[in-house]
């Protein structure tokens, strides 16, 4: 899939994920609006508790499981990515997934059942759907904590935003030994980076 390809795809389930929550919201008058004005304290609070999730990625890469699917599913499509892609990217998923996670699930079906359908999101491997839980359930807390969802957001596209640096690093000093997936695998990778399960 090419770069262009994989970034228009991103921007569908975006805008679809965005959409879907809105008319969710409108039809169970939830106060979405409401919660999505910034302000620099809540942005702040949010770009720290992001920054502070780097720490966990080596702790999730010591997993077999999440190696390979770095190693084979990741690595080849962060290769070609720019830092405004990244940028996008990051913002992209940050925004709808919280909208829509964070805005619509959380109010409906509580903390612990919202945290667990974005872990499912997540089903890169078993260990990335239950670490995608528990961090869900953490942006979950802090959006109950500060009746905001910019905090959450900021949270979610800071931590994508330094994952998919450091993944496209990571990328660039590595010799491909292989070429990059084609077919079925080459989807995999696309869907799972897109949505970014791939990356948080």
């Amino acid at each position: 899939m090419s770069r262009t390809a994989f970034l228009r795809l991103e921007w569908l389930l975006s805008l679809a994920l965005t959409a879907l929550a809105a008319s969710w919201a409108g039809a169970r008058g939830l106060p979405l609006l409401p919660a999505l004005v910034p302000t620099p304290a809540w942005l702040a609070l949010g770009v720290a508790s992001g920054a502070a999730l780097w720490a966990t990625i080596p702790f999730l890469l010591r997993s077999s499981a999440m190696r390979r699917v770095w190693n084979e599913l990741l690595l080849p499509f962060s290769r070609g990515l720019r830092t405004g892609d990244i940028a996008v990217l990051a913002l992209l998923s940050g925004i709808s997934e919280e909208i829509f996670f964070r805005g619509v699930l959380l109010p409906e079906l509580g903390l612990v059942l919202s945290s667990v359908c974005f872990g499912a999101l997540h089903a890169l491997c078993a260990l990335y759907v239950a670490w995608a839980a528990v961090i869900g359930a953490g942006f979950g807390a802090l959006a109950l904590a500060t009746g905001s969802l910019v905090p959450p957001m900021a949270a979610h596209a800071t931590y994508n935003f330094g994952a998919l640096l450091l993944l496209r690093r990571a990328a660039l000093q590595q010799r491909p030994s292989a070429p990059p997936p084609r077919g079925l695998a080459a989807e995999r990778a696309a869907a799972a980076i897109a949505s970014p399960p791939g990356i948080g």
